[in-house]
């Protein structure tokens, strides 16, 4: 009996799954189609969606459906032992010997007449090859999801998705633009709005004054019903110099911020969440600090140990600020002196990289003064607390205090300046985009972690926590110098003499000619680009330019 209850479950198993196959070519095939459907979508209307993301979902979704309802099907419909065994029958032309066999009840089956049809039934099942009458098999049906494939995989590859088209009309191309403007230009309005909230709260004058003559500008912009795109960006571009050398001016705070890095080993004692303030680079937390201990100083509530402690960290502060102040000034000395002689030897592309090097170091002139006055009024207030003249160590704190106070706002202001830079940036994508019509979206706020629609909180394209997609936020890089040349790729052919082009070998340049323009030329900002973003393939020459250029090809 085991014998034809094996043979029978092999035969229900092989019926079932060819079964399968026959309902999943058809499934997969329906579901193949209408996924085909949805990916022709995107290539007729314009929609704001991830390309990537909209394939494969209507791929993997149709599969996956497609292989559901298959085995759903299958499952309800599949073939009971019974019906196994009456096939078994059928194709091996047993004569109903092991449908027979195993119907019977259990009380027939122990009967003279049910041992003897089991036996003769068991006799012919031994003698069978179940496979051979059930073969798993397909026709030419098994095909049939093939051909939507085939549709979708010319969709995915050779079809691009539609983009907003230039109108044939010109008036209505210049509707488009200056819908882009108008809207783009508001949205900057508003984050505008913003950051004049942060410098109102934070009293950060200089920046707040800027901003407030950007607003006026952008308010004016915004008015205008006729703004044209590149005139728009060519007037921001303007209203933003003021800013940008604001942020120029206050980028040797970061730097300095930085350098006090290098505030280690310094003794135990009061002034040690002072020194670790000041390390992180955390000014609000150090003037926070420093007036708990200087109300602790003046109330002379400071033992005498704690007060020869905090004259030691003092002088430790002194000392470590000081050889800042003397490393940057050496450093600029040495720079000077490495440039001059390299103008002598005739070394022009050395001595520029070099004089950008100084002008990064003249940037931070400024805050190194703030920070030869902190060295000073520390190495008076030690004395002062070594002298016992509490009031006076007191007063030196308060000067202290107030240079902290100066170098926070300082940061402050630069944070402020870079997210309104930033935004200004964003505006001109917006401005720029076809997609979107200046609302913002994926294409244009991708490159700065932000989507239309989203907050800065949920990530951005290609960021957040998983596996990310797309390009990612490139660096900042700096534009203000021209530093290289470019090397002509020299091809067979007829050559064309148009003028004469700068170098070494060239003659009737002055050498004091060379000099003036190191010193002038190199540190001047470069124009800025108002015109529209490239497409991809002119994206990605222009990046093997630049990257060739970089090389020195």
């Amino acid at each position: 009996m085991e014998k034809i209850k094996q043979q029978v479950a092999i035969a229900r198993r092989r019926m079932v799954f060819r079964k399968f196959l026959a309902v999943a070519t058809w499934s997969v095939f329906a579901t193949l189609v209408i996924a085909a459907i949805g990916l022709a979508i995107p290539k007729i209307w314009v929609l704001d969606v991830d390309p990537v993301a909209w394939m494969w979902s209507w791929i993997g979704g149709a599969l996956g459906v497609g292989l559901l309802v298959a085995t759903v099907w299958t499952y309800v419909v599949r073939n009971n032992a019974i019906e196994a065994a009456i096939e078994i029958d059928r194709r091996f032309q047993l004569k109903e010997r092991v449908s027979s066999a195993l119907s019977l009840a259990p009380d027939d089956a122990e009967s003279e007449v049910g041992q003897a049809l089991m036996q003769d039934a068991v006799r012919r099942v031994e003698r069978i090859d179940v496979r051979e009458h059930f073969p798993i098999s397909v026709n030419w049906r098994a095909l049939l999801p093939v051909l939507p494939a085939l549709v979708i995989f010319v969709l995915a590859v050779f079809v691009e998705n539609a983009t907003q088209k230039e109108p044939v009309q010109a008036a209505t191309g210049t509707a488009l633009e200056k819908t882009r403007v108008k809207k783009s230009v508001q949205k900057l309005k508003e984050r505008l709005a913003n950051a004049k909230k942060k410098t109102d709260d934070k009293d950060l004058q200089e920046t707040d004054l800027l901003l407030k003559e950007l607003q006026k500008g952008i308010d004016e912009l915004a008015s205008k019903g006729d703004a044209d795109r590149k005139k728009a960006m060519v007037k921001i571009n303007n209203m933003a110099k003021d800013l940008k050398e604001r942020r120029d001016k206050l980028g040797g705070a970061d730097k300095m911020r930085q350098q006090l890095n290098g505030l280690k080993n310094i003794k135990s004692g009061p002034a040690d969440k002072i020194a670790q303030a000041m390390k992180e680079g955390d000014f609000q937390k150090a003037l926070d600090e420093l007036n708990n201990l200087q109300e602790k100083v003046r109330d002379n509530k400071l033992s005498d140990e704690e007060r020869e402690q905090l004259r030691q960290q003092l002088d430790q502060l002194k000392d470590k600020l000081q050889e800042m102040v003397n490393n940057h000034q050496q450093a600029k000395r040495d720079l000077e002196k490495e440039i001059e002689r390299r103008e002598k030897a005739g070394d022009l592309d050395g001595a520029g990289k070099l004089q950008r090097q100084l002008d990064q170091l003249n940037s931070m002139n400024d805050q190194m003064s703030q920070m030869q006055q902190m060295a000073s009024n520390l190495g008076q207030c030690s004395q002062c607390l070594k002298d016992g003249d509490a009031q006076t160590a007191g007063s030196r704190m308060n000067e202290l205090a107030q240079q902290l106070q100066d170098m926070q706002d300082q940061l402050d202001e630069l944070e402020t300046l870079n997210q309104v830079m930033d935004e200004i940036a964003m505006c001109k994508d917006m401005m720029n985009c076809p997609q979107c019509l200046g609302e913002g979206c994926q294409g244009c706020l991708g490159q700065w972690g932000q989507s239309g629609g989203k907050s800065d909180a949920e990530g951005g394209f290609g960021l957040g926590e998983g596996k990310g997609q797309g390009a990612r936020p490139e660096e900042r890089t700096d534009t203000n110098y021209y530093e290289s040349q470019v090397r002509g790729n020299v091809q067979a052919g007829e050559a064309v003499r148009t003028g004469s082009a700068g170098g070494p070998n060239r003659a009737g340049r002055s050498f004091e000619e060379v000099k003036e323009q190191i010193s002038s030329e190199l540190s001047e900002d470069a124009d800025p680009l108002v015109d529209v973003r490239l497409p991809r393939k002119e994206r990605d020459h222009a990046k093997e330019y630049f990257q060739r250029y970089n090389k020195g090809e």
